[in-house]
């Protein structure tokens, strides 16, 4: 096995993090709101926006158990020499995960709202999840994509993710790349608490039982 290879499965393992936000809020945010329970849950809380954070906090605490030990199997499995996984610097690839799960829950509250307002929308967020799957280079290299999808992957957060985790993978410098990986993050999540804020606004003025 290549040291690529290994690459690409810490990338699909970054995947599988990154795919929380958006699968697990949406479907929290979709479910409860359409039951009604989202008003009693969200609407008493001072800060709507955080509890839906403190959830997907838990949510990636459940992943880790299951994730981790399955990680360590398929390096097992595939027969990876461990003198690989001694010789990462796992500290900065933690940050580097750290920072991709920011924007990308940044698109989670903003696809959240949304599902607040067009409740259709939920079909669609599968669909989300696994073009960022193929669209960020986890699986096929991002050069051998069409140029259109290369122009879309840019703007996502898991994209530059995975490059810089390959970078850190090599032994590379990729402080320029968790720079602009941080900005980019940062930048969505912003955008959004405040898509979030919005939708949550017009649902209340036209009434959650309305868009049900």
């Amino acid at each position: 096995m290549s040291e690529r290879s290994l690459a690409g499965l810490i990338g699909l393992f970054f995947w599988q993090y990154a795919s929380i936000p958006l699968s697990r809020i949406s479907a929290d945010i979709w479910e409860e709101s359409t039951s009604g329970a989202f008003e009693q849950t969200y609407l008493h809380a001072t800060t709507p926006v955080l509890l839906i954070l403190v959830r997907l906090t838990y949510y990636l605490l459940q992943q880790t158990l299951v994730s981790v030990p399955a990680f360590l199997a398929l390096i097992v499995a595939f027969g990876f020499p461990m003198y690989l996984l001694w010789g990462l610097n796992w500290g900065l690839l933690f940050f580097c995960l750290l920072l991709t799960l920011l924007g990308l829950a940044g698109l989670g509250l903003a696809m959240g709202g949304i599902l607040l307002i067009f409740r259709n929308a939920i079909s669609y967020t599968s669909a989300l999840e696994y073009l960022l799957l193929f669209v960020s280079g986890a699986v096929v290299p991002l050069s051998q994509l069409p140029h259109f999808l290369q122009s879309v992957a840019v703007w996502l957060p898991l994209t530059l993710g995975i490059q810089a985790m390959r970078q850190i993978e090599a032994g590379e410098d990729a402080t320029l790349l968790l720079f602009w990986l941080g900005l980019q993050s940062l930048g969505l999540l912003l955008i959004g608490f405040l898509v979030f804020q919005g939708c949550l606004q017009r649902a209340l003025r036209r009434g959650f039982a309305m868009s049900r």
